[in-house]
């Protein structure tokens, strides 16, 4: 993060303290990430902690910094520093008053997740540096080209130069050190990859891992939220009599003059969510949109089902406006230089096992994740299974280039086939962008407001087509009411007519609608900037498995269309 006079990185969750966090309670979602609690980040109360309110532990990064002026490239503890001042400054014009010196443009950084100042001592001397080459570094810019090339770190101590754009073809960096930075300066860890040299705000410097679910009665039920409280205390209670004696004892208070057979069945809930990949976030919410919940003053979760629109209806089975809802999303870890596939079949599954999710913790375990709630409006539409089932036939026994092209981008960056997407989600996915789309255009909302939820599965047990779309931002834009609203029968037509239309042409056309998966490895066909890929924050699977010719008729292909 850049601020004002110099740069920072959050630092990991063994800095945090836990008395300025709030927990949050959501029993389904700790139970997938297998911990005990998730807490919001630190809102310290001065009042109450004697602390700078709004505050996250952080260390500064990078520790190199250049002077504007005469361009010296050093260590921020070798400029001059004023008493109770972060700022440093350099005193090469005294005369003209101290020189504010800032962060170096570049740093390095490999695909395991760790991250490093530049070496900047060892490239330019070639791993070869003389007693008189301490402290005589120089950023120099030439600015001929505007090309890194014109950039180039120089030792004036033994005269040496070098140029960077060999840093940036890989040449020169050494081994990666194994720094976690965001654990501690001296925080390392065995390496064998190869170090990147990186602009400091590149954006694929950070990649994060991010876990979200519902809040979904019964668990939305107070009851439920003070079980989950106390859970821990609770894994020797075995039988309802035993909760019994447990209360009259002034052992859990939290449930004195509440109904013990509530109590008992809300543990044994509780008890009965399975861990890790054996939680299934999406199904319990798939059936929660379904059976709907009216009105009530202690539930954060509300429904009200809409006729479906009669152009629509041999496709659309529910149209389901989500009047409230709540999310919660936690925060697992990171990915560095390219991020972490999507598992497909569940888009919060644990994808293939790998050492390239960072750690949030110098420990191997720790039993809690920084997250947020929010809470927002929605719409929910399903697709009728008879004819999805009817269109999947053109798919059937067929190569899907799509999955293929998954295949081989999980084996180019050495990480495990999590499984393709089938056509039954590509075409959910596609429509839920183009509705995003319209949806933004017709509410109000900004484009980075809408969020998307995909429930896709096909088995023999569990079936699946439908699509969430909805708002939940932590600000009063989440609740304003202006998505809903198009939920509505005679409003909601219009909406997806106005999609679908919109969907059959592209500006990019005839390429964009020219473009196969298995022509160029890519992982969308039909689908570009123009027409379909939306803000990474409102897509869950970051911009793939798109293509307009599932949804619609394109000028290229008129026989993968659901809607005709």
């Amino acid at each position: 993060m850049d601020l004002p006079d110099f740069s920072i990185l959050i630092a990991g969750i063994d800095e945090w303290n836990l008395k300025q966090c709030t927990p949050i309670n959501e029993p389904r979602l700790t139970r997938k990430l297998g911990v005990k609690k998730i807490y919001s980040p630190p809102h310290g109360d001065e009042k109450l902690f004697g602390a700078r309110p709004g505050t996250l532990p952080a260390y500064r990064f990078p520790r190199y910094l250049v002077c504007p002026k005469c361009r010296k490239l050093s260590l921020a503890k070798n400029f001059y520093k004023k008493d109770q001042e972060n700022i440093s400054y350099c005193l090469c014009d005294r005369e003209n008053g101290l020189t504010k010196v800032f962060p170096a443009r570049f740093i390095v950084a490999c695909s395991a997740g760790h991250i490093d100042d530049f070496p900047w001592d060892f490239y330019v001397h070639k791993g070869k540096k003389t007693d008189q080459c301490k402290d005589r570094l120089y950023l120099n810019d030439k600015g001929a080209t505007g090309s890194i090339s014109d950039v180039e770190v120089e030792c004036k101590g033994c005269e040496t130069r070098r140029s960077l754009d060999e840093a940036f073809n890989e040449q020169g960096l050494g081994k990666c050190l194994g720094h976690r930075q965001w654990l501690g300066p001296g925080d390392t860890q065995p390496c064998n990859e190869k170090p990147r040299a990186l602009l400091r705000g590149a954006s694929n410097l950070y990649f994060p891992v991010v876990v979200s679910a519902l809040s979904i009665p019964p668990f939305t039920n107070p009851l439920h939220q003070d079980v989950a409280d106390v859970m821990d205390r609770l894994s020797k209670i075995d039988s309802k009599e035993k909760l019994q004696v447990f209360i009259e004892g002034g052992v859990l208070t939290e449930f004195e003059g509440k109904n013990i057979d509530d109590v008992w069945n809300a543990i044994q809930r509780q008890r009965s969510l399975g861990e890790g990949a054996n939680q299934d976030l999406y199904f319990p919410e798939w059936e929660a949109l379904l059976n709907g919940v009216a009105m009530d003053a202690g539930l954060d979760f509300e429904t009200e089902e809409e006729d479906v629109p009669h152009r629509y209806a041999d496709k659309i089975s529910n149209l389901i406006m989500v009047r409230r809802l709540t999310e919660v999303r936690a925060l697992d870890g990171f990915s560095r230089i390219e991020a972490i596939p999507d598992n497909i079949d569940s888009a919060d599954n644990e994808t293939a096992k790998s050492s390239y999710k960072a750690s949030l913790s110098k420990q191997e375990y720790i039993n809690w994740r920084p997250g947020i709630i929010t809470k927002g409006e929605g719409i929910f539409i399903t697709l009728k299974e008879e004819s999805l089932n009817e269109w999947e036939e053109r798919f059937r026994d067929k190569p899907f280039p799509m999955a293929e092209a998954f295949k081989q981008y999980c084996e180019d960056r050495k990480v495990g086939y999590p499984g393709g997407p089938e056509p039954r989600y590509v075409l959910l996915h596609t429509l839920s962008h183009a509705l995003m789309r319209q949806l933004c255009m017709d509410s109000g909302y900004s484009a980075t407001s809408l969020r998307e939820r995909i429930y896709s599965r096909n088995t023999e047990s569990e079936k699946m087509a439908g699509i969430l779309i909805y708002t939940a931002t932590a600000d009063s834009e989440g609740s304003l009411g202006g998505l809903v609203e198009l939920g509505k029968a005679e409003r909601f037509e219009e909406v997806l007519w106005n999609a679908l239309q919109e969907a059959r042409f592209c500006s990019g056309d005839p390429l964009c609608s020219e473009h196969k998966p298995d022509d160029v490895g890519d992982l969308n066909g039909a689908a570009c900037h123009a027409c379909q890929l939306s803000a990474e924050t409102s897509c869950e699977k970051s911009n793939h498995f798109l293509d307009r010719s599932f949804i619609v008729p394109t000028v290229s292909e008129s026989n993968n269309s659901f809607f005709e």
